[in-house]
């Protein structure tokens, strides 16, 4: 992170090869750094960041459910998110 960066990550996860690290918050703030560039092709960095962005929102996902079944929450335990209830 950027020494100007004052915020602690929810989340720190890395792409398969390593060469892309995700950091994020579940409010919504978000650092990417990529290393060994010079390895990549457009499809093959698309591809490592697309699957440690799959492995961050998930993690954001089970942090965000977790805080909402907690008790005092406002939220019924085993509430389903927006947009994920039943048919």
């Amino acid at each position: 992170m950027t020494s100007s960066s004052q915020w602690e990550p929810d989340v720190d996860v890395s792409s398969p090869d390593r060469s892309v690290r995700i950091l994020a918050t579940v409010d919504g703030q978000i650092e990417v750094a990529v290393r060994d560039l010079h390895r990549h092709t457009d499809d093959t960095l698309a591809r490592q960041v697309r699957a440690a962005a799959r492995v961050a929102l998930a993690a954001l996902q089970r942090i965000d459910l977790g805080a909402r079944n907690r008790p005092g929450s406002g939220e019924p335990a085993g509430a389903a998110p927006p947009g994920r209830g039943c048919p």
